[in-house]
């Protein structure tokens, strides 16, 4: 079993100039904290009595980069969340669990949380 989790990694255009370097420590920081969250995060799942692999991508939409990821491991089948968002912010904010499953080439489960 595959897990994945996405995080919006922010790269701005600055009225000001910066440092290349100091950038660079940036972005080097917000990788190394985003590796311990996915730590974390398999940690938590070997918790849940779940095995798996809990993989890190770079994709411009996270409904894409779940989708290269599935295709990169040949999945047969991909369980993604909801987090139940009212209809009218996904017709104008979109849902990553839409976009999977009106793209994917393969069967999706789309579970949603309880209330």
């Amino acid at each position: 079993m595959l897990f994945t989790h996405f995080y919006k990694i922010c790269v701005f255009e600055a009225p000001f100039s910066m440092d290349p370097e100091v950038f660079k420590d940036l972005v080097q920081k917000e990788v190394k904290r985003i590796q311990g969250e996915l730590i974390e995060f398999a940690k938590y799942l070997r918790a849940m009595k779940l095995e798996g692999t809990v993989k890190s991508t770079h994709a411009q939409k996270p409904g894409e980069g779940i989708l290269n990821i599935a295709k990169e491991v040949n999945a047969s089948l991909i369980i993604t969340g909801s987090r139940g968002q009212s209809k009218l912010r996904r017709t104008f904010l979109g849902s990553v669990s839409d976009y999977v499953m009106h793209h994917s080439p393969v069967p999706v489960l789309v579970c949603r949380r309880e209330n």
